[in-house]
């Protein structure tokens, strides 16, 4: 099957086969992302039990939420075919993982608890997996767990698929029950659990023979041989493996809530049955005489500690685990149940929980928040991805659900590095109050953060608040909607209901500024002038209605950089700045707005500025880097991109955007090597291309088009990476009458970019390139100088007018505007080694050029 398409989803690869279906990788061509289908096997597929268990194996998992069970998306039919899509999970099985050379024993705690919290979400939801095994458990390259495959889940209280009397699931991770084919309850899980507890520690499994039967009387009667001498930091992990596998299942942990209870620490069964956190002040009074009081005092404490949260007794006695140093992400929420508007509700409230957290940076100067629209834009996750990415040591997942008439906000506050849950929380809020939500989620999350709730934070909590519920309701959708503004259809959704919450109150600022960006982002999309009348209009009454709301100005000055009026931009953008002094999109909307303005000098001192409020935010640094990049400023490039591989060790994009600066200062094997430890953090299509044109300039253009063919493979929609096959193409052996058909791929591409923002200076320059490769030299030579008269000042701009002029024949152009590329700054080595310019280059005219070029 590979490389049909099913529906809307083209396979890509096959990732395995089991007795209940095949699964494949898939690109979902309309989402643009990798998932897995899960197909049932045309045998099996005729069979009415077999589609019920199949069925049902969807129904089983699709209930499920939860950061570490692969999530189903859908299940679908095609063409009489069913098959479930679910999360593409990218790493190695926990059994692979777990035998590699570079496993590190002390994983194992965490590995376990993800595992066991995963489970015990299954089992509140009454989902029993009834498969655990290694292989059925996936580690990512951040060291997130996945428990995959709930194709022999039953749900309780629903259809029995697997029939009493039989054996299912794999032999040597079955629990007693199983083998014995009585009825399971979670206790098999646990045994399960057990087993692959024992198999990490061990490097082997419990129970084991040399064929079914054996293993079966193996875990029937013999006990589990004794595990080897491990390190202390192990003992607890050994000591819960071992009771997970008491063969009589009340001598087992009852549940997964005490499986996490004790991987915390917290021993269940502690004195008078105490619950986990009350087990936690026993161990604590235990441990410190000095906290010793009377019998009543005790009472009284540990009713105080239930009813105003351990994270505030931690504080009271210094024992929080939160760090004094807040470097907190936000990802993004799930919607559990609800209608299409569930998600973009959550959606909403991230964006304004994570706006409010980043303005109250100024009153906590130990807290510093990663801006929502930086999550979305590195697609973060996970906490391992957060921390990856970001160089986090807090992360905020959660789910909001609606309850009859009440919304059921569940937040976790978790530790990036350990990948353990700090604190949680559980809010309930009547449907009549969601104008309180936000409030509400950020006072919540102020606690978890153990910081203080102080005039000035209630001052930017209440702040632009509407106190109209449903006004509140519509517009955070609005914001959720417009995370997609690439999408014609979100935006529609999102002037639909912002249109509703200005009608709801006609007063509410926020959501008229919310109306104007996507009257905006809709006159992007279109290029339909009364959008951005309409963008401006909507703008300007928000600001009128509220001026003093950070949001508000961001937007105005938005609107006013996209239609030219530069100055009112930077006026918009320095009022952002005054109230809210660390907003990362004021800066970034000011920076560019200097650059637009011919002003480099004074947009390298608002990134400079940004840096000092944020020194170890490695996102200031990443966006100087790649201003001093297109400035051709590549040495100072390399000084920023190396500070933000300091600050973030995994930051995959921070390597592959050294490797490019390093090509351009021609220090190749360095260049070489960063790309490539790019590509081991993850397998990224800029990473692939870029160190294909390194193999491009060395000449090596059979490797270069293997390369980019790879790119386009993880993704076909950057119309440069299809630019430069065709150029790889055209170059290597044999393969010129490829060059034709990619080059038209590049074309199509950059014209439909275009139609985005038509005065793209690099896009224009690059169509016309690609136009002097198919022989259309007049349109190619109209670009050109249409490109030039937009960016005059940009020296890539003048070197791709170089070599464009050099193709149509024109090698006095050529050289006029290599010359003035070479001027501006751009290298010399990467003009010496482009095999279309040998002949300008061998030309004596160059070598005058190349002798006046300023010395670096």
């Amino acid at each position: 099957m590979i490389g049909q398409t099913i529906s809307r989803y083209t396979i890509i690869d096959k990732l395995g086969e089991g007795g209940m279906g095949v699964v494949y990788k898939a690109e979902d061509t309309r989402l643009r992302r990798f998932v897995a289908i899960k197909f049932l096997p045309r045998h099996i597929s005729a069979n009415e039990e077999d589609r019920l268990r199949f069925e049902a194996e969807a129904q089983a998992a699709a209930a499920l939420n939860h950061p570490n069970i692969a999530q189903i998306y859908s299940i679908e039919e095609s063409e009489g075919e069913k098959f479930i899509v679910m999360e593409y999970v990218e790493g190695r099985e926990l059994q692979v993982a777990s035998r590699a050379p570079d496993f590190q024993l002390d994983a194992i705690p965490a590995i376990a608890l993800q595992i066991a919290e995963g489970l015990q979400a299954a089992h509140r939801k009454g989902v029993i997996h009834r498969d655990i095994k290694s292989s059925n458990i996936m580690v990512t390259p951040e060291g997130r767990v996945k428990i995959m495959d709930f194709g022999l889940a039953k749900m309780a209280g629903g259809v029995q698929i697997t029939k009493v009397g039989t054996t299912a699931g794999t032999a040597a991770y079955m629990s007693p029950e199983q083998v014995q084919g009585q009825e399971v309850d979670a206790r098999s899980d646990v045994w399960s659990f057990g087993v692959v507890l024992y198999e990490l520690l061990a490097k082997r499994l419990p129970f084991g023979g040399s064929y079914e039967q054996a293993v079966f009387y193996s875990i029937l009667n013999e006990p589990p041989p004794p595990l080897p001498n491990l390190p202390p930091v192990l003992a607890d992990v050994a000591r819960i493996a071992l009771r997970c596998l008491q063969k009589d299942p009340a001598a087992r942990f009852q549940s997964f809530e005490d499986v996490v209870s004790e991987l915390h620490g917290q021993p269940v069964g502690g004195p008078e049955g105490s619950k986990p956190v009350l087990g936690g002040m026993w161990k604590i009074l235990r441990k410190h005489p000095a906290l010793s009081i009377g019998a009543s005092t005790l009472l009284v404490l540990l009713i105080a500690v239930l009813a105003i949260g351990p994270e505030v007794i931690g504080r009271w006695f210094g024992l929080s685990s939160v760090p004094d140093e807040r470097h907190l992400v936000v990802l993004p929420f799930t919607s559990i149940g609800g209608d299409s508007t569930s998600q973009p509700l959550c959606d909403g409230l991230v964006e304004t929980i994570t706006s409010k957290l980043t303005q109250l940076e100024q009153y906590h100067g130990s807290l510093w928040v990663v801006p929502a629209s930086e999550v979305r834009r590195y697609h973060a996750e996970s906490p391992g991805e957060a921390r990856q990415l970001f160089g986090a040591n807090l992360v905020v997942t959660g789910n909001l659900q609606l309850l009859s008439d009440v919304f059921r906000l569940t937040m976790n506050l978790v530790d990036a590095k350990q990948l353990r849950q700090l604190s949680s929380s559980v809010e309930d809020i009547p449907e009549a109050d969601i104008a309180a939500l936000q409030d509400r989620t950020v006072t919540r999350l102020l606690a978890m953060l153990n910081l203080e709730l102080n005039p000035e934070s209630q001052e930017v909590i209440a702040a632009g608040r509407t106190t109209v519920p449903h006004a509140n309701e519509y517009y955070l959708q609005g914001l959720g909607y417009l995370q997609r503004y690439d999408l014609v259809s979100s935006l529609d959704a999102a002037i639909d209901v912002f249109t509703r919450a200005v009608s709801s109150d006609s007063s509410f600022a926020l959501a008229y500024a919310g109306l104007g960006e996507a009257y905006w982002r809709k006159y992007e999309a279109e290029r339909e002038n009364t959008f951005a009348e309409m963008a401006e209009s909507r703008c300007e009454k928000a600001y009128s209605l509220d001026s003093t709301l950070p949001r508000i100005n961001i937007a105005l000055g938005l609107v006013h950089a996209g239609r030219g009026k530069n100055e009112k931009a930077i006026a918009d953008f320095q009022r952002a700045l005054v109230l809210d002094p660390g907003n990362d999109a004021a800066y970034r909307g000011l920076a560019k707005v200097y650059e637009k303005s011919d002003n480099p000098e004074e947009a390298e001192a608002t990134f400079n500025r940004a840096i000092r409020l944020k020194p170890n935010f490695w996102a200031g640094h990443y966006d100087l880097a790649v201003f001093y990049y297109r400035q051709s400023k590549y040495e100072e490039a390399a000084k920023e991109f190396q500070e933000v591989v300091r600050l973030t060790p995994d930051n995959f994009r921070a390597y592959s955007s050294l490797g490019g600066t390093y090509y351009m200062l021609n220090r190749l094997p360095e260049a070489q090597k960063m790309l490539e430890r790019s590509l081991e953090i993850r397998k990224t299509y800029f990473a692939a291309s870029n160190l294909a044109t390194l193999y491009y300039i060395q000449g090596k253009y059979e490797e270069a088009a293997r390369m980019y063919e790879e790119a386009l493979a993880l993704n076909d929609r950057d119309y440069r990476v299809w630019g430069n096959l065709g150029s790889a193409y055209y170059w290597a052996p044999g393969t010129r009458e490829k060059a034709l058909p990619a080059f038209r791929k590049a074309i199509h591409g950059a014209e439909q970019s275009l139609g985005v923002n038509p005065k793209d200076a690099q896009t224009i320059v690059d169509l016309g390139a690609y136009y002097s490769m198919v022989g259309e030299g007049t349109k190619a030579e109209s670009l050109i100088q249409k490109a030039v008269r937009i960016d005059r000042q940009n020296p890539a701009i003048m070197y791709r007018a170089a070599t464009t002029y050099e193709q149509l024949g024109n090698r006095d152009k050529a050289l006029l505007w290599i010359g003035r590329a070479v001027e501006a700054g751009y290298p010399l080595a990467e003009i010496e080694a482009q095999p279309e310019l040998k002949q300008l280059v061998a030309d004596p005219r160059f070598g005058a050029i190349k002798a006046a070029a300023p010395q670096k």
